[in-house]
């Protein structure tokens, strides 16, 4: 069983954009698709037999028997719906799907990360 957690890239600083713009409008529209994005994911979610953590926000955790395919098809599915990257953490549990998200956002975003790929390097 793996942990995913994936979260927007920026989508706090597109937020506050448009909040001192008082673009309202748009900023209600990027709400929805964000909302839009993270139900898609879920109902994928649970398509495959897996399990909803956390969703809030620009954030989504879930568990089950998936691999770095699925994680990929997450992205494109996030990107589709709110025009906006995000990242993802992959891992044998919460902390490492955690440190995953981070060694994926610290290296630019957009991406998948899979943390037990450098646990198993320092074990060499």
């Amino acid at each position: 069983m793996k942990y995913i957690g994936l979260d927007g890239d920026s989508i706090g600083r597109h937020i506050e954009c448009l909040l001192i713009e008082e673009n309202l409008d748009e900023l209600e529209t990027f709400s929805r698709s964000v909302n839009a994005a993270l139900n898609e994911i879920e109902i994928l979610v649970n398509q495959n037999y897996g399990k909803v953590v956390f969703s809030g926000g620009d954030s989504i955790l879930f568990r089950g028997e998936f691999d770095l395919v699925f994680a990929e098809q997450i992205l494109k599915i996030f990107h589709r719906i709110t025009c906006k990257t995000a990242s993802i953490g992959f891992g044998d549990n919460t902390s490492e799907a955690y440190l995953g998200l981070k060694m994926a956002k610290s290296k630019g975003g957009n991406q998948v990360f899979d943390y037990s790929t450098l646990k198993k390097k320092k074990q060499i």
